[in-house]
């Protein structure tokens, strides 16, 4: 069983083939620190994948890849492991919504896969696959995937679709970023139709939240800072905050800031991991590309929707996210 050709830009239909291959067996993966995207795709793919009698393993470089908020996706019984299987060298690696593979297992050990298939929508992927589907003008890995599915004529069951539509819907913003077109709107049609409850999906994700989650939004917004001349606005959440709050679960909470009149970039950071460790998320409002400060700060992402992890102080970093702004132009 041979690899497909190095380093080639691939079509949908090309991956089709390779998963549609019944010879191949595969591990399916995604990024560091997975948002909505990422785990709705590397589900989704490993459901489908398995529904048609393939030999399928779910691996992801994180301890624990499920965020709280989206632990409703896992069925009972799924399972996600923190290593790479042992005969990987006889599996085909499918990463996905991964736009480099130093996100991927430290040290290399997924580059021992008999194949990568490398399938994403970031436009700065490195196309370090076998084979590279890469499509920057798709609103989310969903969308991609979807195109996959498509061409490989696979009906989309409806757990699949449930998946994909949770990766859609976080990836655009609730459909309000920049990234919607049209096709964002014909893909989350199509998953509708296939069984995803947009209602339901929308209570899970933006209603169904603990009150200790609200107290957390209410610090963090006490906090909240304009800078750059209201073009900027920041706050920050530190073990103290989890502590008074009772959680330390900070998804949405940046989108909240995103609304404030007259930024154009929101940031929050929090404290993650070792002391003076955080985890920086940035939303643009105006169309600044936040992934390009992100990636000053070692991250990445959108356009639209970025983040890095940084050891700078809070104070110091919202003076250095305030000069990276573009200059301000005069109406």
């Amino acid at each position: 069983m041979s690899a497909p050709d190095a380093a080639v830009g691939a079509t949908p239909a090309e991956v089709a083939a390779v998963l549609a291959d019944p010879g191949r067996r595969f591990c399916v993966t995604a990024h560091h620190n997975p948002d909505g995207d990422a785990l709705g795709t590397l589900l989704a793919l490993g459901r489908a994948l398995r529904r048609r009698g393939a030999d399928v393993t779910l691996a992801h470089p994180d301890p624990d890849p499920v965020p709280e908020e989206l632990a409703f996706l896992v069925s009972p019984g799924e399972h996600i492991q923190p290593e790479l299987p042992p005969d990987l060298p006889e599996r085909t690696l499918v990463c996905l919504d991964c736009a480099s593979e130093q996100r991927l297992w430290e040290g290399g050990p997924h580059r021992a896969a008999a194949a990568v298939v490398n399938v994403d929508h970031h436009a700065d992927n490195t196309g370090f696959g076998d084979l590279n589907l890469i499509e920057p003008g798709a609103s989310s890995t969903a969308e991609v995937l979807v195109h996959v599915l498509e061409a490989a004529g696979w009906e989309i069951a409806e757990d699949e679709a449930t998946a994909l539509y949770v990766a859609l819907v976080t990836d655009t913003g609730r459909f309000g970023n920049g990234n919607t077109g049209p096709e964002a709107h014909r893909v989350a049609g199509l998953l509708i139709e296939a069984g995803a409850d947009p209602a339901a999906v929308a209570r899970r994700l933006y209603e169904e939240q603990p009150f200790t989650r609200s107290v957390l939004l209410g610090r963090a917004l006490a906090g909240a800072q304009l800078l750059a001349g209201g073009r900027l606005v920041a706050a920050r959440l530190d073990e103290d905050d989890y502590e008074a709050a009772g959680d330390d679960v900070a998804e949405g909470i940046v989108e909240v800031l995103r609304g404030v009149e007259g930024a154009c970039v929101a940031a929050l950071t929090r404290a993650a991991g070792p002391p003076g460790a955080w985890r920086v998320s940035l939303r643009a409002v105006d169309g600044t590309d936040v992934a390009a400060i992100a990636r000053l700060g070692g991250g990445g992402g959108h356009r639209a929707a970025a983040g890095f992890s940084t050891r700078r102080p809070p104070d110091e970093l919202f003076a250095w996210l305030a000069e990276q702004l573009p200059p301000q132009t005069d109406e």
